[in-house]
């Protein structure tokens, strides 16, 4: 049987409860008092709230409340019938403990209760509970009540939403209680799977009223004609990004707070739920549509594209009037028609230059030339009237601000992005298209705000964009106070005039950015913003620039936040496999990091609600607890927040429309050669000595927590060490082996039989590395060394490094100093007359050495901690940091300076000169280069001479030392090249990506993999190789999207070199066997427990027989010998270089003491 409901009457103060409703707390006449129509006065505030409370829609069906046993008024005892109760039917019974929560929310009017016997469990009775809506009756309900507000939790926490139970049918089983709590997003997702399930851009622009922003959207929608101004034809992804964009800068739009929920109560009706503040709503709350957002589009596939799209489709968009200033001039007498007009269309914001275009195409229109014309000379404007300020004598009036309307782009990037910003448009713009004003010289002004009112786009570098926060100062910093003060400067001589240096308005900067309203303004690599603190930039945009969107461009938005593909990528699995690994929300990695990332940028720049807000995370997760956070999971409203901000394309939907050339990376393991074998090793009796010396205790032991700076510095050494290390000296060694000796002669040590004959046997490798004469002079001089065969016998035992002649090693600077004095002599009959002599001279350092000492205290001196040297955890070599110059300094050719003419002249009259060479007889004409003592640069070499003349190619490197290496080896080969250094200079980073991507002459850029995620697009390169792993994989796959990009029209081939056997391989298998949580637990790669256990548990790697000798054994070839003199293209390389600075040379200073043994002194000539 049916219960029997009776139905709502929606006429004002009508009880829904039909005939009982005399038994409501409310009068049974609700309107008796009520003015009548005649009356003129006001309802009090008892007769608004009669109405109000009598009145059933203005409540919630909340839900029910079972109790058993319990007593209900005679009248109810037919069952199915549903009859009101008040809080004095109420008060007498104990309700389960919350008795004294309804009698209080009924007396306040704030629930209403009906109450009914169940019809399958006569025993129970329900009770209906209505609550009023937070948002019925504000200007006479006082809702900040704690007590009933406290009330209310009791309440929801105890109401059963059950819709059959609403309709008096008890289950005990079928419980459903209210989620007071913010709703769990689907399948309680994690920020990755969130980001990478955003839905792709779907602009549609019929949705747009305004007609010029419609027909705009449409035109850029189009796939069958180009868009206006652009050479290049966009993807269809492309288009479809640009036009979400720009339907989201159209006219203002209001969507629902992004905070609410929309919830079904128990009979069936929709209302609005606030879960954060646990408010009711009968309708919903609005704000404003963000206008601008996050273009986070995959690296490599054209956001800088999209981004010209927007803005040469919408140049003649005028920004938007605030609507408290746009109003209706004044005028001293009737206007003309044309003053009307210009005025109504400057108020209005009309695109007037789009209808003046088409007039212009079909006709020679006068009305248009005169309206454009009287239109140019009076922009759109308005006045910002001073604030109401309360006067005294000392108070400094401020006139009212001036601000111009500008349909101008501000465009802000990183200085080193700037040039690649001016080639992007120079390469997809039309000439004359955009009106373009750069400004990335610091010491340019800006010009007056009227003249930047007529370019179309302002690119800023972000050093420039910046020093605007210099308005209000003078040049000394000092600004004006809010007051007036009296001037106290002193006389001048004997006269009453002032030598007056007192701060006046004159001297004041203005920036005229502050007298402008800007259409947009863009950030590319914004992600910076998301770093936290206050930066020039942020303040800039916040206090100076008016603009009606703010965009910021990167595609890593958030710290750690990746699209779905790049991760694949890095890590070479399934995108969909790698979405699932990732798809749950983890409680540790998703309360903090990206999601702090995200939510500063928002708050900072964006100024997205609630991002504002300092509760913002209150909002976006789901915490289970009223008053702490449990971040239970996220909540619907980071989706939502998110779909409203982000613009990024989904993997299958962009590659559908455009399909990029392979990427095929590899790992190439490589055979360690014996110095890489001597390096490694030397490592390992570090790491050994230091274990066993120290037992493991205290803070001389390496993973002791108090010795955390030098360990990280220590192990990044060990891996920069695979591709080459000098670092170590003779008076290491000799103190290593000195106090590992006298540590193992002590009788009360706790030393474990296995660390004693481990010890013992790194002890007796040491010897080995000190009969090693070429390492030896290595390490002295800090160089690489070079294997040559066929040296000219006269000069070989002047410039080889051990006894050996055939082959000769000698070192990379050394073989550049033969190199050079052989080929400026080519035109003698003996080219290499007085190259004894240089060798001489060359060697001079590695030849004279200071013997070892056995003072205890220069022993202890040189070790910084218990069997560590210090030269072990120091950056890097002493004279290697020193003479590591710039690039341009590093070889004379690498960098040039801008040619001027005389210079082509004379390097024309030089090819015009007869070209000397080396007879086929010469000695000098049989020297080769046969291999070196890296492994990894013998390989890197063979395979650069190989494929630099068809393919340009990019060499990622990790430490300074590295790249200094490389770029000698490049230029013993004349390949020129470009090193890009953190060390350098914005400018000249971007000047050495243009030249790399512009110039055909510059094949090879080497790079710090530091510096390789900043948006930099260096797709002319189709070889990549890291020279030592970067463990990150993050890090590898933005580095290797610099050139696996929209642009790249070859396979891209791209190697990473690990030594077989070593620390750095298991470190490497280590880390591409982490989880992502795992690397984002791990600050640095040497917190992670897995990656600490190998290298603690390091040991030597074995050497053969034959590589205990001089000779071949120890050599790391290449894969063909290559000529040392005369080489194609050398007198091309040498006349187009400029002089090189002078060099630093080194010199070895004789000392009694171990710790100034064999350390090397930089002095400038």
């Amino acid at each position: 049987m049916e219960p029997q409901v009776d139905t709502r009457d929606a006429s004002p103060g009508t009880s829904a409860l039909g005939s009982d409703t005399e038994r409501t707390s409310i009068t049974s006449s609700p309107l008796s008092s009520w003015p009548t129509p005649g009356c003129n006065r006001s309802p009090t505030k008892a007769e608004a709230l009669e109405v109000l409370f009598s009145n059933l829609s203005n409540y919630l069906a909340l839900g029910c409340l079972v109790f058993e046993d319990s007593v209900i008024s005679s009248e109810n005892e037919k069952l199915g019938m549903w009859q009101e109760e008040t809080w004095n039917s109420v008060l007498p019974f104990d309700l389960a403990g919350i008795g004294l929560s309804l009698t209080r929310l009924l007396r306040s009017g704030w629930i209403r209760l009906q109450s009914s016997r169940c019809q399958l469990r006569p025993q129970c009775s329900i009770f209906r509970v209505y609550l009023l809506f937070y948002d019925v009756g504000l200007k006479f309900i006082e809702r900040d009540n704690r007590t009933l507000l406290s009330a209310v939790e009791v309440v929801v926490a105890a109401v059963d939403t059950n819709a059959a139970l609403w309709n008096g049918e008890y289950d005990p089983g079928e419980r459903r209680p209210f989620d007071r709590w913010s709703s769990r997003d689907v399948d309680n997702s994690s920020l990755f799977y969130i980001f990478n399930k955003l839905p792709s851009p779907s602009p549609n622009f019929r949705d747009i009223d305004e007609r010029y922003v419609s027909e705009g959207l449409e035109d850029l929608l189009d796939l069958d004609h180009a868009v206006a101004g652009m050479r290049t034809s966009l993807y269809p992804f492309q288009r479809r990004s640009a036009g979400t964009m720009m339907q989201r800068e159209s006219a203002p739009r209001m969507m629902m707070d992004l905070r609410l929920e929309v919830r079904q109560a128990a009979d069936g009706s929709q209302f609005y739920y606030f879960p954060r503040d646990m408010q009711f709503l009968r309708e919903p709350k609005y704000q404003e549509a963000p206008r601008g957002g996050i273009l986070a589009e995959t690296m490599g596939y054209g956001k800088t594209l999209i981004c010209l799209a927007l803005i040469i489709t919408t140049k003649h968009h005028p920004p938007k009037m605030p609507v408290q200033y746009a109003t209706i001039p004044i005028r001293r007498k009737v206007g003309t028609l044309t003053d009307m007009v210009v005025s109504t269309i400057n108020r209005r914001g009309i695109p007037y230059r789009v209808e003046l275009e088409r007039l212009s195409k079909v006709a020679n229109s006068g009305i248009g030339h005169i309206l454009g014309s009287r239109l140019a000379k009076d922009p759109p404007a308005y006045e910002i009237p001073a604030m109401p300020i309360r006067f005294n004598r000392n108070t400094v009036g401020r006139p009212p601000a001036h601000i111009l309307m500008a349909s101008t782009t501000i465009v802000v990037v990183p200085q080193n992005l700037c040039k690649q910003w001016t080639a992007e448009i120079d390469k997809h713009v039309e000439q004359g298209a955009l009106k373009v004003l750069v400004m990335d010289d610091r010491k340019r002004q800006l010009p007056p705000a009227q003249e930047i009112a007529t370019y179309d786009v302002i690119l800023f570098t972000r050093g420039r964009f910046d020093m605007e926060i210099r308005d209000g100062q003078d040049a000394k910093g000092r600004r004006m106070p809010r007051t007036a003060f009296s001037c106290n400067c002193t006389y001048i001589g004997a006269s009453r005039l002032r030598d007056c240096s007192c701060l006046s308005q004159d001297d004041l900067y203005a920036s005229p950015l502050k007298e402008l309203h800007f259409k947009r303004l863009i950030v590319d690599e914004g992600h910076f913003f998301s770093s936290g603190g206050t930066t020039s930039t942020i303040l800039v945009a916040n206090k100076l620039v008016r603009a009606d969107h703010r965009w910021v461009v990167s595609g890593t938005p958030a710290k750690e936040l990746l699209g779905v593909e790049i991760d694949a990528q890095s890590v070479g699995s399934d995108r969909d496999a790698m979405l699932d690994l990732r798809r749950n929300f983890d409680a540790k990695l998703d309360r903090s990091g990206a999601i702090d990332s995200l939510s500063t940028l928002a708050s900072n720049f964006l100024r997205v609600t609630p991002w504002t807000s300092t509760e913002a995370k209150n909002h976006l997760y789901r915490h289970e607890d009223r008053r702490e956070r449990t971040y239970s999971g996220f909540s619907l409203c980071l989706r939502r927040m998110l779909e409203a901000t982000v613009v990024k394309t989904r993997p299958e939907d962009y590659e559908r429309d455009v399909e990029l050339p392979p990427l095929h990376h590899k790992v190439v393991v490589l055979k360690p050669s014996f110095h890489d074998k001597l390096t490694a090793n030397l490592f390992t009796l570090v790491l050994t000595a230091n274990a066993v010396t120290s037992e493991r205790t205290d803070a001389d032991y390496l993973f002791h927590k108090n010795s955390t700076k030098a360990r990280l510095q220590l192990i990044a050494n060990l891996r920069q060490s695979a591709f080459f290390w000098s670092g170590f000296s003779e008076a290491d060694v000799h103190a290593s082996i000195q106090n590992s000796s006298t540590y193992l002669a002590k009788e009360s040590t706790r030393c474990a039989v296995e660390d004693r004959a481990l010890l013992e046997e790194t002890l007796r490798f040491a010897e080995t590395v000190l009969a090693s004469r070429g390492w030896a002079a290595m390490s002295r001089c800090h160089e690489l060394g070079v294997y040559v065969q066929n040296w000219p016998v006269e000069s070989a035992e002047h410039w080889s490094f051990d006894s050996l002649t055939s082959p000769l090693l000698t070192g990379i600077t050394q073989l550049l100093e033969a190199q050079h004095f052989v080929n400026d002599r080519l035109d003698r009959q003996d080219p290499g007359e007085g190259l004894s002599g240089a060798g001489i001279k060359s060697l001079a350092n590695v030849r004279r050495q200071a013997p070892p000492s056995s003072d205890a205290e220069g022993t202890k001196s040189v070790l910084a901690k218990s069997g560590i040297p210090t030269s072990s955890i120091d950056g890097g070599p002493a004279l290697l940091r020193r003479r590591s110059h710039s690039a341009s300094d590093k070889a004379g050719y690498a960098q040039k300076a801008v040619p001027s003419k005389s210079s082509h002249v004379e390097r024309t009259q030089a090819q015009k000169r007869k070209r000397p060479s080396l007879p086929d007889d010469s000695p000098y004409a049989g020297s080769h280069i046969i291999g070196t003592t890296s492994a990894k640069l013998s390989y890197l070499i063979t395979r650069i001479l190989e494929h630099y003349q068809s393919e340009k190619i990019l060499v990622f490197y990790s430490g300074d030392n590295s790249a200094f290496y490389i770029s000698q080896f490049l230029e013993l080969f004349h390949v020129k090249h470009e090193i890009y250094a953190k060390s350098l200079s914005a400018k000249l980073k971007s000047q050495y990506v243009a030249n790399f991507q512009e110039q055909d002459d510059i094949r090879v850029l080497v790079m710090d993999v530091g510096q390789a995620a900043f948006g930099l697009n260096l797709c002319a390169a189709s070889r990549v190789w890291f020279v030592n792993p970067v463990c990150k994989p993050d890090v590898e796959a933005q580095a290797l999207k610099r050139a696996h990009r929209i642009g790249q029209t070859r396979s891209v081939i791209c190697e990473t070199l690990v030594l077989e056997g070593s620390l750095e391989q298991a470190m490497h298998e280590r880390s591409q066997q982490m989880t992502k949580a795992e690397h984002l637990d791990a600050k640095a790669l040497e917190d992670d427990g897995g990656i600490r256990a190998i290298i603690q548990n390091a040991r030597l790697l074995p050497l053969t027989d034959d590589e205990k000798e001089p000779g071949l054994a120890q050599m790391a070839p290449l894969d063909k010998a290559e000529r040392l003199w005369c080489r194609p293209g050398w007198m091309e390389i040498r006349d187009g270089a400029r002089p090189p600075r002078a060099r630093k040379k080194a010199r070895l200073v004789d000392v009694s003491t171990p710790d100034d043994a064999g350390r090397v002194v930089v002095d400038d000539d």
